[in-house]
């Protein structure tokens, strides 16, 4: 079946989705810990982007083909992933219980919002080079941080949670469209949907000179990261997808898609010194808020734009 039949195709969309939070949490561990969870449905989809998209934005190339060729895919089970991405608060009691503390540097903006990034070990997820609140996205986190957040959560309320497969995190990110962004979609204002590079991050950045290939020009009043659901969720619940920060997966770097899997199975495959991270940040050009956009990031690397989203494994 060709892409665009087999897109058409597609039979899980909003409408049609129940959304339900998953099972109540013991009492060994607090809720406020426990990020709400949506359930996704089985279903099919493409996965990736068409040259078209990339040629559009003069996406660099080696990044193009990263996600590219575009696939069929098919999400054998359903799941159930995180309404938002990990919180600060979150992630404090994790940290606050096991003492876990970071082994490393976290890459920062030195005025938090612009110029060369900079490694510093003062700064961490509880100093990420910026003003955040217990509701905004922990971030400074690597993928053994995500991992043991995950780990210890899973021991505390005997439930399964992870970091989503890449196509996981495409699948529920896209919610049945196949547009490039929401806003490609229904002509609809982007900041609406997301923490973005927009005119405030432009504002004291350069003082409010708007280049179009490198911020949205509109406004969603934050400049650094925003508490988390503060934007219009997508058509199945799930809350900055695009934007605020990239969010970790289980995926190994590849320089194409050739051989991905075609399920949700994680690609473990490739240098694995490096994992894909999805979604975009705050301070990306536009060219990089897409649904298929994929960015590596070295496994140990830690940054104020990168966080995560757990996945539930359901009964």
């Amino acid at each position: 079946m060709g892409l665009k039949k087999f897109a058409a195709a597609l039979t899980v969309v909003g409408s049609a989705l129940s959304l339900s939070a998953c099972a109540t949490p013991r009492a060994s561990v607090s809720s406020a810990a426990v990020p709400a969870m949506i359930r996704v449905p089985a279903g099919h989809f493409v996965a990736g982007s068409e040259p078209a998209e990339t040629d559009a934005v003069h996406y660099p190339a080696e990044n193009a083909r990263r996600e590219q060729p575009a696939r069929a895919v098919a999400i054998e089970r359903g799941f159930a992933i995180g309404r938002t991405e990990v919180t600060r608060g979150q992630f404090a009691r994790f940290a606050a219980e096991t003492g876990w503390k970071p082994d490393g540097p976290c890459s920062f903006l030195p005025d938090g919002i612009g110029g060369r990034w900079t490694a510093d070990a003062a700064h961490d997820w509880r100093h990420p080079g910026f003003a955040q609140t217990d509701d905004h996205p922990v971030v400074c986190v690597n993928l053994a941080d995500a991992t043991a957040y995950a780990a210890w959560l899973s021991r505390r309320t005997g439930r399964s949670f992870r970091l989503p497969s890449n196509t996981e995190w495409e699948y529920a990110a896209r919610a049945g469209i196949r547009a490039a962004a929401p806003w490609e979609a229904s002509a609809a204002n982007p900041c609406a949907f997301g923490n973005l590079s927009d005119r405030s991050r432009a504002f004291a950045h350069n003082r409010g000179a708007i280049d179009p290939a490198l911020y949205f020009a509109c406004d969603a009043g934050f400049v650094g990261t925003a508490p988390v659901a503060s934007f219009q969720p997508n058509a199945w619940g799930l809350h900055d997808v695009l934007g605020n920060v990239w969010e970790w997966t289980l995926d190994c770097l590849n320089a194409d898609q050739s051989g991905a899997p075609q399920t949700s199975a994680p690609r473990t495959t490739g240098d694995c010194r490096s994992h894909i991270d999805r979604g975009s940040s705050w301070v990306n050009s536009p060219k990089y808020v897409r649904f298929a956009a994929q960015h590596p990031d070295l496994v140990e690397a830690r940054t104020s734009v990168l966080g995560f989203r757990l996945v539930e494994d359901l009964p």
